[in-house]
This record gives C-alpha cells, sequence and structure tokens, in this order.
C-alpha cells in the first residue's frame, strides 16, 4: 500500500505507523525514495511545541522539505480530505497577505518562522542558564536584550519593506545573501547598509508596476515578521560569544546552535514573552479540542 499518493493512505498512514497522528512539518532534504524528509529542525522545534503544550499527544513527525511540499497536506486537511493529519508550518508573512489556511489542525509559528520564535533574546539567556555552572550575569543578560532591542529598532524599515515586497510578491531582502545588508563594522550594534538599502529601494521602484502600499490587516511587527534567518544570524553571533565565556568551547556552528535552541523552545522561559506563550497556548489548545 503507498501511504502518501492517496487520501486513504495518508488518513491511515498514523495506524501503520502505531500512532495516532502524523504530523507534517518543513524542514530538510526531501527524500523521494522515502516520501519525506531524513532530518528537520522545523520538526525539532515543533516537538517542543508538542512537548510543553501537548505532551500527551501520540504523534510521529513527517518532515516534508519545502513549504510548497506541505501546502496540498493542510489544504486537503481543511477541506476533510485526509485525517488523522495535522500540519505544522512557517507564517512567512501569509497573515499580511490573508492567506493562512484556517484549521485546528494546521498551525503556524507565531513569526516569521521557527527562528523567529526560538532565537529570541530570553530564550537564549535561559539556555546559556542552562549550560552554565555558575549562571548568566544580570549584567550579560542586559546586554543581550538591548543588543535585540537595538537590532529590531535600526531593522525596522528594512522588514516593513520586506513585508510590502511579499505583498507584491517580489523579492525583498534576498533569501540567500541576506546577510550582503548589514553593517557589521561595529560587533556591538549592527546596522543596515545605507547604500545596500538605497540600492534595495531603487531596485523595487524601477521593477513595480502598481504602488507599493500596506493592505494587510495587522501591524508589521520586526521581531515576528523580520526573515527568520536574517533575525537567527544576528541573535547566533550574540549566542556564541556567550557560549565561549560559559563553556570555554571554542566553535559552535550554526546547525549544532540551530537544533539546540530548537529543542529548548520546550523549556525555554516565556514569561518575558507573553504573547509568544499566549499564542501557542491558544492554537494548541484549538487543536486538542479539535482532537476530542
Amino acid at each position: 500500500m503507498t501511504f502518501t499518493r492517496t487520501n486513504s493512505g495518508r488518513s491511515n498512514l498514523a495506524a501503520f505507523l502505531g500512532v495516532k497522528y502524523v504530523v507534517y512539518s518543513e524542514g530538510g532534504e526531501f527524500d523521494k525514495a522515502l516520501g519525506r524528509s531524513r532530518t528537520s529542525i522545523d520538526a525539532i522545534f515543533w516537538k517542543g511545541v508538542f512537548s510543553r503544550f501537548f505532551p500527551g499527544l501520540n504523534c510521529t513527525f513527517r518532515p516534508m522539505g519545502s513549504k510548497v511540499n506541505l501546502i496540498p497536506f493542510a489544504q486537503d486537511v481543511e477541506a476533510s480530505k485526509i485525517s488523522n493529519s495535522i500540519v505544522v508550518m512557517d507564517r512567512d508573512h501569509d497573515h499580511h497577505r490573508n492567506c493562512l489556511i484556517k484549521h485546528p489542525c494546521v498551525l503556524y509559528t507565531y513569526g516569521y518562522s521557527w527562528e523567529n520564535d526560538a532565537w529570541r533574546a530570553e530564550s537564549i539567556i535561559s539556555k546559556l542558564e542552562r549550560i552554565s555552572v555558575e549562571g548568566v550575569s544580570p549584567e550579560v543578560a542586559d546586554d543581550i536584550r538591548n543588543k535585540c532591542r537595538n537590532f529590531f529598532s535600526d531593522f525596522n524599515r528594512l522588514v516593513f519593506v520586506d513585508v510590502l515586497c511579499s505583498l507584491a510578491r517580489v523579492q525583498g531582502v534576498h533569501r540567500e545573501k541576506f546577510w550582503a545588508i548589514v553593517d557589521s563594522r561595529n560587533p556591538h550594534r549592527l546596522r543596515v547598509k545605507r547604500d545596500a538599502f538605497k540600492a534595495l529601494i531603487s531596485g523595487i521602484k524601477a521593477n513595480r508596476v502598481n504602488p507599493f502600499r500596506y493592505i494587510g490587516d495587522e501591524r508589521v511587527i520586526p521581531e515576528r515578521d523580520c526573515y527568520g534567518k536574517l533575525l537567527s544570524m544576528f541573535i547566533y553571533n550574540i549566542f556564541t560569544d556567550c557560549f565561549k565565556d560559559v563553556t570555554g568551547q571554542k566553535n559552535l556552528s550554526r546547525e549544532m546552535a540551530d537544533v539546540m535552541v530548537a529543542e529548548h523552545f520546550q523549556y525555554a522561559d516565556l514569561s518575558a514573552d507573553p504573547d509568544i506563550y499566549n499564542y501557542y497556548s491558544a492554537v494548541v489548545d484549538s487543536l486538542s479540542a479539535s482532537l476530542q
């Protein structure tokens, strides 16, 4: 039986795997032979979400690579074509485009991506507390918070332009060469390169057909709407400096740091991030009620 090609097959996949639900996520490189990705940091993050907010959920995760691969699953869940299935994915700027799939078994991140929700000042402070013998001093914690506040202030205009580009379906912040727009000459306070930002605006104006304007229903919030990989690279640099100080280890790869921070979401102190706590608590409660 091929479980991934028919609606009945997908609905029966959970039972075949010995669980009640299959959670489809983004992440990893899709393996056609397996019908899924072998690994996924997105799935690690969402495992942490469910461990924290829905510890009794009997499920297994099935990462499917890109979000494009997930959308048909989410649409079939919304249309009640498949059962025993949950879809979790990055929000991106879909809420600004008013194109979220609204179903309790289709869950989105609070921010642009899982990175926006896991790579946060309070989360990395709490992670450093867990791996440090002496803990994190108030001075170090405040320095991390101040650097993050400055980043959101200094990158606010860039984030807003990126959202406008998303609404117009044109490229804003480059999704691969995103760090090229960052002026990192002052490691204590990164800023947007003025020339690169002006070039971005000029390119947008030259290629646009209609005037750019915001047509969404929600306010643009830098920490929520910033391109996730840009935000996480910024906070990763802060985290690695502190990681070296508290552990004595010289190197921490980006991949391993992502795994550490994604896994830590289930333990992170979210008391200082009530919007994130309340969001995930609400969407998981809605999911739980729909599965009764």
